[in-house]
């Protein structure tokens, strides 16, 4: 007997919003399976296929088709009598309704730093009797932001590759309303049961002095020449300066465009 599959388009209820996100359950019904041993109907309704239409009982990690975010995570079949199974396909679609699960931590982290808190070069002078005056650089320790932002997709894009494209980047652009190399791209995790889907992490680590770093010329003997303090200027409008410059570290590229979704 020829194998039918009929949708249930009026099951009750076939959305649920959970605490991980949501539930759709979508609702089969197969008949001619008279031919198959009784232990192996079950087996041969969950995985049937109409006679007619072609149609195939959704697997586990097939997408639905309405919702390709919702991935199939359980096949339950059940007896009706000898020759009709109910077919309940259960989807999951983790993410929250927007496009993102977003995660955020933050903590202080204490650095030593040769400027204050105005961007200011933190010398020392000092003039010992009858000698020319002598200023040196103080490493102050100083407490700032250390913050890694998180956003989680479910998506077909290659963790492995998006990696290796962007990770150790820092932002070119103004991004998110951040100034320029104030966040960098870490490694981008994934995993994936079927190599279609996978499920990404994207992490940033910010610095709010940016990412790059100085370097003030000292004296053998430590101190750095009269006339750097007064010439460096460390809130990125410049770059050189007499005694001293700033260095981007880490290559750029612009966030807007590599990472369109995350907004």
């Amino acid at each position: 007997m020829p194998i039918s599959i009929k949708e249930d388009l009026l099951l009750p209820n076939p959305l649920e919003w959970t605490a991980t996100g949501y539930r759709i359950v979508r609702k089969f019904q197969i008949t001619g399976l008279e031919e198959y041993t009784p232990t192996l109907r079950p087996i041969m309704a969950a995985t049937a296929t109409d006679s007619t239409t072609g149609f195939v009982i959704p697997a586990v990690n097939t997408p639905h088709p309405n919702q390709p975010g919702a991935i199939v995570r359980a096949v339950r079949a059940v007896c009706l009598g000898p020759d009709c199974f109910d077919i309940y396909c259960r989807y999951e679609w983790d993410q929250y309704p927007s496009a993102y699960l977003k995660s955020y931590n933050a903590g202080l982290v204490q650095l030593l730093r040769p400027y204050d808190a105005n961007n200011n070069l933190a010398t020392v002078s000092y003039t010992p009797q009858g000698g020319q005056p002598q200023t040196m650089v103080a490493e102050l320790k100083r407490v700032i932001l250390n913050a890694t932002l998180s956003f989680h997709f479910l998506q077909t894009a290659d963790p492995e590759a998006l990696t290796v494209q962007y990770a150790g980047l820092v932002n070119s652009l103004l991004w998110r309303g951040y100034p320029p190399r104030t966040w960098l791209c870490l490694p981008i995790n994934g995993s994936t049961q079927d190599g279609i889907w996978y499920r990404n992490t994207y992490s940033f680590a910010y610095n709010p002095q940016t990412w790059d770093e100085y370097a003030v010329f000292k004296n053998v003997d430590g101190s750095v020449p009269s006339g750097i303090a007064g010439s460096m200027v460390t809130d990125g409008s410049a770059t050189a300066g007499n005694g001293w410059g700033r260095f981007v570290i880490y290559g750029q590229t612009d966030f807007n465009t590599a990472f369109p979704d995350i907004t």
